[in-house]
């Protein structure tokens, strides 16, 4: 919506009608061109799943997908610092914008400041290195060899020019959202536990608003977490949850376990190698060893070469855990491959956001544990769409949502209190 204010708040008529319609015009250019280069960085997007779904996986189409995102890249990077972005942000008088509309002037100017600082070569090898450190990094898991990942990891933590084994979410539009998950014979709960984690992740992008906006973007990656967390641990690992699955797990496979006992399985505390399998206790020290090493490449404190030694020191540290081979150990993760470095602190910060969102569901809905029993998640879905889905971009903090949604900041007590009551339940502590 397009208005202008005068000094008292009130709608007032321009004196230069033509300057306030040169304005709205040129507005809805530059939204339409930023929504046009959305739709190309959905088409890369779409290459990035398929070259880790579908695609076969070989040298040869690696390698001609590795020059495909790069040329793409190359065409995205140059729409989103063309000189007529430039000039239709300057002829847009930010005062005349309120609402979605100035929070989505906004994003679209960050995104054009940030854009023009980075050399388009940059972007070009960041593409490449990024396919190129996918296919080395699943050669070295599968040979639990780090050598064969070092060279690139460490390209990709330098950030210089010249210089699905693993569960994800891809949304290329709301009406278009993909989930892949692990599955693994020998537990059974890890394949439902991540189906629900990345179903948290495809609501969130699936109740966005359509329009290719900014605006119309998850607001942050912490929040993105917040979302798959909230599914997977307060619903998916409740008691309320149990009871609704029990039934329906003893048909399956035959067993005679209580709801009760369904629940303490999927809720045991026991140390682990695998981030992904982790409780909820022993998972944000995950977190913190691998942000503790992230911090410590790019600061220069230790190379890319010392990881691997690091990494397992601080298993020892901090889990009391021998790591037997680098794919069990600094191999696990494909965030470093995608180039999504000091991605993991996101996922602290979703724990944090999502035992809050669980604590105000439960005040404003009443019966949340009586929905989880009874299979009707809707209403549960529909209470985070309009707490956090639809508003998008619009805040520029999770910190500003919650204040307007809950009434507070963010706040970790909710977190530790949720920790704290729940595991002494189950351990009658």
């Amino acid at each position: 919506m397009l208005s202008c204010r005068g000094l008292f708040g009130f709608a007032t008529t321009p004196i230069f009608k033509s300057s306030r319609a040169l304005s709205a015009s040129s507005l809805e250019d530059l939204v339409e061109e930023v929504a046009t280069t959305r739709r190309l960085e959905q088409v890369s997007e779409l290459l990035h799943w398929d070259s880790m779904v579908t695609m076969p996986q070989t040298d040869g189409h690696h390698a001609a997908r590795g020059v495909q995102s790069q040329a793409l890249a190359g065409v995205i990077h140059e729409r989103s610092t063309s000189p007529k972005i430039g000039a239709l942000i300057a002829a847009v008088d930010e005062k005349c914008l309120e609402g979605k509309e100035l929070a989505n002037f906004r994003l679209m100017v960050k995104a054009y400041k940030e854009s023009c600082v980075i050399p388009k070569d940059l972007e070009r090898r960041k593409a490449q290195v990024s396919s190129d450190a996918y296919v080395a990094w699943t050669k070295a898991r599968e040979a639990s060899d780090f050598d064969l990942f070092s060279p690139l990891l460490g390209e990709a933590f330098s950030g210089r020019s010249d210089v699905s084994v693993h569960p994800f979410t891809t949304s290329f539009s709301p009406s278009d959202v993909r989930i892949t998950t692990r599955f693994d014979e020998g537990e059974w709960y890890q394949g439902l536990a991540g189906s629900v984690h990345e179903a948290g992740h495809g609501m969130y992008e699936a109740n966005l608003d359509g329009e290719c906006r900014a605006v119309n973007s998850p607001l942050s990656m912490g929040t993105h977490e917040s979302q798959s967390l909230f599914w997977e641990r307060h619903v998916g690992m409740s008691r309320a949850f149990s009871k609704f699955m029990g039934p329906k797990w003893r048909e399956a496979f035959g067993r005679e376990e209580s709801d009760e006992e369904i629940y303490r399985a999927v809720n045991t505390v026991k140390r682990s190698l695998i981030r992904v399998e982790a409780d909820e206790l022993t998972y944000p020290l995950h977190v913190i060893l691998r942000t503790r090493i992230e911090r410590d490449v790019v600061n220069g404190k230790v190379s890319v070469g010392d990881i691997p030694a690091l990494w397992n020191s601080g298993m020892k540290a901090m889990l009391d855990v021998d790591v037997p081979e680098d794919s069990k150990g600094c191999l696990q993760d494909v965030h470093w491959s995608g180039l999504a470095i000091g991605y993991f602190p996101t996922y602290l910060i979703g724990a944090v956001a999502a035992a809050q969102l669980e604590h105000h569901a439960r005040m404003e809905l009443g019966n949340f544990d009586e929905l989880i029993e009874r299979g009707e998640f809707d209403a549960i879905q529909a209470w985070l769409r309009g707490k956090v889905h639809r508003h998008g971009s619009e805040h520029s903090s999770i910190d500003e949502l919650f204040k307007e949604q809950l009434g507070e900041e963010l706040k970790s007590s909710y977190f530790i209190k949720y920790l704290t009551d729940k595991y002494s339940s189950i351990y009658d502590l």
